[in-house]
């Protein structure tokens, strides 16, 4: 091997290791709100196409645990609509699961010095009992600030906040709750 390609060889090797910021540890996590095990809505998260660590754009920092973030935080907004529903037929039978994927990720550290997140999430419900189709929406977000990249959590916080009340309004909105029923097994 020549010198200047054991050069190459070891500044590829030290390259750009981002400093990585968890979304669920440390000063300003998202809290994990666990859910109830009598709850009878189940939320389900997933990142699809979603990279994480979610890295910031012009940056040398990742933000960690979008998916953990986004799903305690989905569990906390709709909760009360969970404890309000409770005692529903379907509620009775199982309860509901949301599924809800994450679409999009997106963070920028632009030259200004201002972050930049954008996502983008479908939500599924569904009848637990028979995993019955009974609902989807788009919810999507935009946030700013005026933070470093490694301070951007607050950012990444107030997109997922946004996103979590959109759901639960979805669902408070007049989304079915309850399977059609089925003439053939009716009595």
């Amino acid at each position: 091997m020549t010198a200047g390609l054991a050069i190459a060889a070891i500044g590829v090797g030290c390259a750009g290791v981002p400093q990585v910021v968890s979304l669920t540890r440390g000063e300003g996590a998202t809290a994990n709100a666990a859910a109830s095990q009598a709850s009878p809505l189940e939320v389900v998260t997933v990142g699809t196409a979603v990279r994480d660590p979610l890295p910031v754009r012009g940056s040398d920092v990742a933000y960690a645990d979008l998916e953990a973030a986004f799903g305690a935080t989905i569990t906390a907004a709709t909760s009360p609509w969970a404890a309000a529903h409770r005692w529903d037929a379907t509620a009775t039978r199982g309860g509901w699961t949301v599924l809800v994927e994450i679409a999009k990720a997106d963070a920028e550290l632009e030259s200004g010095g201002r972050v930049v997140v954008g996502m983008d999430a479908r939500a599924t419900l569904r009848a637990r009992r028979g995993n019955v189709y009974l609902g989807q929406t788009q919810i999507g977000c935009r946030e700013g600030g005026l933070v470093e990249a490694s301070g951007g959590s607050p950012v990444i916080r107030r997109c997922i906040v946004d996103m979590a009340r959109e759901l639960a309004g979805w669902l408070a909105g007049g989304v079915p709750l309850d399977p059609p029923e089925d003439p053939m097994h009716s009595g």
